[in-house]
C-alpha cells in the first residue's frame, strides 16, 4: 500500500511539474520569491501609461488605504511565459501596471524592487516613466507607505510559447487595449524562428522601435505604427475597385497583416516580386549590421530601408519580410516629409503641401497622402510635383463643391470616380498614364463658376482654401508652375470677388 501510495504522489509531481499552465493568487512581495527573475522579452511594446493613468492608479491605492475593513488590494491578472533556458519569466501582460509598482516602490522607499529586472529600449517609455516619476514626487504619498503589502495578483504562468502568444493575442492590458499593431509585431516577431531566430527576433525588434520613432514621433512622445498602418498601409492595400471600399479597423488590420501572410521558407531571406523596384533579383537576405543581399546576383544595398525592392500591394511574408516591408514605408514617408534634401522636388512638394494641402479638409489630406506615397512607390521623384499639383485640383472640386467633408467622402471619390485612382497608380508603368486620368477628373473646372457663388473671401473652410492657392500662386518663386486655364480664372474670379466685398 506504501508503494502505491509513492506512485500516485510521483504521478501527482509529475502532473504539476509538466503543467503548461500555473495560476496562482500572489501579493507583490511573493511576486519577487518566484523562480526567476522578471523581464520584458523583444516583443513588448514601450511603457505607453500617461499621467491620467498613473493619477488614476494612485487615486485608486489612496481611496483603498483609507478604508481600513479592505485588507487586500486587487490589481487584475498577470501573464508570465517561463523561459527555463533563460532564467526568466518574461511579462506578457501587465507590464504597464508593474512598470508603475516599480515607480512608485522607488518614490517610497527610494530603492526599485528586487528581481523586477525590466529594460526600455523606446525613448517613449523613457520619456512616460519620467512622467510618472514626476507626478509621484509632487503628490503626498504618505497613505501608501505600506500598500505593497496588501496589493494581489491572479498569476498565469505558461511554459509553452504558442499558450503564450495565444494569451497575448487574447488579452488587454489594464486600462490600455493592445492595438493592432502591437499584436501584428508580437505575430510576426513569434514566426521567427531557426538558429538564428533570437538574434533576428532583437534586430526585428530593434526595426520596428525605429518605425514606431519615424517623422514627428522621433521625439518618443508617440507612436508612429499605427498611423502608417491604419492611414497608409491598410488602405493601399485594401481600397481597392468600386465597391468595397471601407475604414480601416482592428480586426481587418489583422486579417490583412497577419491572417494573409505567407511562410517563408528561410528565417532570414524573403522572396520577391517583379516591379519598378524589383527588374532581376528574385530573393532579398537580410544580414547583419543593417545591411540587405539581393540574389540573382548577389547585390549590396547597404542600409536604405527606403530603397528596399518591395511594393505597397505586394504579398507579405511572416517575420523578417513583414518587419523589412513595414521598415520601408516608415523610411519612406520619413524621407519624404522629414529627413533634410537638397532634392529640389521635394522641397517644392513641401512648400507646396505646407502652403495649399494642409488648408484643405483633414480627410481630403489623408487622401492625399496615402495617393502620394503610391505614386512615389511606384515612380518616385519622376513629375512628382505635376502628380501633386494635378490630384490637389481634383480634391479642390470636391472641397469646393461640399460645405462639410466627412470620413466617406474619400471613399465615395474612390467609388463613384470613373477610375479608381489608387488602383491606377498601382497598374501604371509611366507617370503618364496617371496624369492622364487626374487630368480627366477636372472636368469641374468647366464650370467652377457657379462653385463662388456661396463662398466669401477668406471666410469659411472653403475660403480659407482658395486663399491659400491664391497666396501660394502669388508669390513669384512660383509663377513657372503651369495650371488648367479654367482654374485660373477661377482664382481671377475670387480676386475680383475679395474687392467687391472690400
Amino acid at each position: 500500500m506504501e508503494m502505491v501510495a509513492q506512485l500516485e504522489r510521483g504521478k501527482q509531481i509529475s502532473q504539476v511539474q509538466t503543467n503548461p499552465v500555473q495560476v496562482k493568487v500572489l501579493g507583490f512581495d511573493e511576486l519577487r520569491q518566484l523562480d526567476y527573475s522578471l523581464q520584458l522579452d523583444n516583443y513588448q511594446r514601450p511603457y505607453v501609461w500617461g499621467k491620467d493613468k498613473v493619477g488614476q492608479l494612485l487615486d485608486d491605492l489612496n481611496a483603498f488605504t483609507g478604508q481600513s475593513e479592505q485588507t487586500d488590494y486587487y490589481l487584475g491578472t498577470l501573464l508570465l511565459h517561463r523561459q527555463c533556458a533563460k532564467k526568466a519569466l518574461f511579462v506578457i501582460d501587465g507590464q504597464q501596471r508593474l512598470s508603475t509598482l516599480a515607480v512608485l516602490h522607488h518614490a517610497l522607499h527610494q530603492t526599485m524592487p528586487d528581481r523586477l529586472d525590466f529594460h526600455y529600449r523606446s525613448p517613449r517609455s523613457v520619456v512616460n516613466l519620467q512622467g510618472a516619476k514626476q507626478l509621484m514626487t509632487s503628490q503626498r504619498l504618505a497613505l501608501l507607505q505600506d500598500v505593497f503589502q496588501r496589493l494581489r495578483f491572479t498569476v498565469i504562468i505558461v511554459d509553452r510559447e504558442d499558450l503564450a502568444f495565444t494569451f497575448f493575442d487574447t488579452q488587454n492590458n489594464r486600462g490600455v487595449p493592445l492595438a493592432a499593431t502591437d499584436l501584428l509585431k508580437a505575430y510576426h516577431l513569434r514566426a521567427i524562428g531557426g538558429e538564428r531566430g533570437e538574434a533576428l527576433q532583437a534586430e526585428c525588434a530593434r526595426l520596428w522601435e525605429g518605425v514606431q520613432q519615424s517623422g514627428k514621433a522621433r521625439r518618443g512622445r508617440s507612436d508612429f505604427a499605427p498611423k502608417l498602418f491604419n492611414r497608409y498601409l491598410w488602405r493601399a492595400r485594401n481600397w481597392r475597385g468600386s465597391h468595397h471600399i471601407e475604414l480601416e479597423q482592428h480586426d481587418g488590420l489583422l486579417e490583412t497583416f497577419q491572417q494573409q501572410s505567407l511562410k517563408s521558407e528561410e528565417e532570414n531571406s524573403i522572396p520577391l516580386y517583379p516591379g519598378r523596384h524589383n527588374q532581376f533579383a528574385t530573393r532579398l537576405t537580410m544580414q547583419e549590421s543593417d545591411n540587405y543581399q539581393l540574389e540573382l546576383n548577389p547585390v549590396r544595398i547597404g542600409s536604405h530601408a527606403a530603397r528596399l525592392p518591395f511594393s505597397l500591394r505586394q504579398p507579405i511574408h511572416q517575420g523578417v519580410g513583414f518587419f523589412l516591408y513595414t521598415q520601408k514605408y516608415a523610411a519612406l514617408i520619413d524621407e519624404l516629409w522629414h529627413q533634410p534634401t537638397n532634392c529640389f522636388e521635394v522641397k517644392t512638394l513641401r512648400c507646396f503641401y505646407q502652403r495649399v494641402v494642409l488648408s484643405n479638409a483633414g480627410y481630403l489630406r489623408e487622401l492625399f497622402d496615402l495617393a502620394l506615397l503610391m505614386y512615389v512607390d511606384q515612380f518616385g521623384e519622376e513629375r512628382m510635383v505635376e502628380f501633386a499639383l494635378a490630384f490637389e485640383l481634383v480634391l479642390c472640386g470636391i472641397r469646393l463643391e461640399k460645405r462639410s467633408v466627412y470620413d466617406s467622402t474619400p471613399r465615395k471619390y474612390l467609388r463613384e470616380a470613373d477610375h479608381n485612382l489608387l488602383d491606377i497608380i498601382a497598374g501604371a508603368y509611366r507617370p503618364e498614364e496617371v496624369l492622364v486620368v487626374l487630368q480627366g477628373q477636372q472636368k469641374w473646372l468647366i464650370n467652377s463658376s457657379r462653385l463662388l457663388e456661396s463662398i466669401t473671401r477668406g471666410q469659411g473652410v472653403r475660403g480659407r482654401y482658395l486663399s491659400a492657392w491664391v497666396n501660394y500662386l502669388d508669390d513669384e518663386k512660383w509663377q513657372a508652375i503651369a495650371l488648367p486655364p479654367e482654374f485660373e480664372q477661377l482664382l481671377n474670379q475670387y480676386r475680383n470677388k475679395e474687392s467687391t466685398h472690400a
